[in-house]
């Protein structure tokens, strides 16, 4: 997997700093997340320094188990996973059994979405060094993000952007608490109206806006300029 930096700015001069250098890490990945019923998918490997895995598919597998352990403990932190098996390891130095340590912290992009940052080296951490760093990369990763989505917002401002005049008042109400993860019920109690009400109101929403689901509503909404 190659290497994709290109306009991560604040992000990558974090990995040429002392603080990162310490830790002896060998791998860095940023990749976005889908976490739906208790089941976490990635969605995307944004970027990669050092891969040590045998494919893409095998570094999506690991970290969707780091975020998975992400969302139970919600702040930046440390597994020690035992003997490593990485490929390049084993190829490269000759070395088949080296404990392996992971550090993991993630920020959301929306209700189900999050962008997240894994740290991993075979040195020992001890003293929370790895946790503080992954927690400020995470930052970064997720500010570096967002600036580059700016332009492709600017470059397609009008498919992005929903047509608010075919919405009906109601519906861009609903629409507001639908991005913010309300469910039917919640949302019924929110405005005073029957959840059998809502649910419709829901399906329109959902046709209007050109989206299959609550999670496809919530991503193009985060696209959105604030305002």
């Amino acid at each position: 997997m190659q290497e994709s930096d290109r306009d991560w700015g604040a992000f990558t001069s974090v990995l040429g700093q002392p603080e990162f250098s310490a830790l002896n890490i060998d791998c860095v990945a940023v990749g976005r997340s889908l976490t739906r019923n208790h089941s976490v998918q990635v969605q995307e490997i944004l970027f990669v320094r050092g891969e040590l895995h045998e494919d893409s598919a095998t570094l999506s597998s690991h970290c969707a188990s780091l975020v998975a352990v992400w969302g139970a403990m919600r702040e930046p932190s440390m597994l020690d996973l035992g003997d490593c098996t990485c490929v390049g390891r084993r190829v490269l130095f000759g070395e088949p059994k080296l404990g392996r340590r992971f550090a993991i912290h993630a920020l959301p992009l929306c209700t189900e979405s999050a962008i997240f940052t894994v740290l991993s080296s075979t040195s020992r951490w001890t003293d929370g060094a790895a946790q503080k760093l992954v927690g400020k990369l995470a930052n970064e990763a997720s500010q570096s993000y967002r600036q580059l989505q700016l332009p492709r917002r600017e470059a397609s401002q009008a498919s992005q952007s929903f047509d608010w005049y075919v919405f009906t008042q109601r519906e861009v109400d609903i629409l507001k608490l639908l991005a913010r993860g309300m469910s039917n019920k919640q949302i019924a109690r929110e405005l005073g109206s029957s959840p059998n009400t809502v649910r419709n109101q829901v399906h329109s929403v959902f046709r209007k806006a050109g989206v299959a689901n609550r999670t496809e509503l919530a991503l193009r909404a985060s696209l959105l300029p604030a305002g």
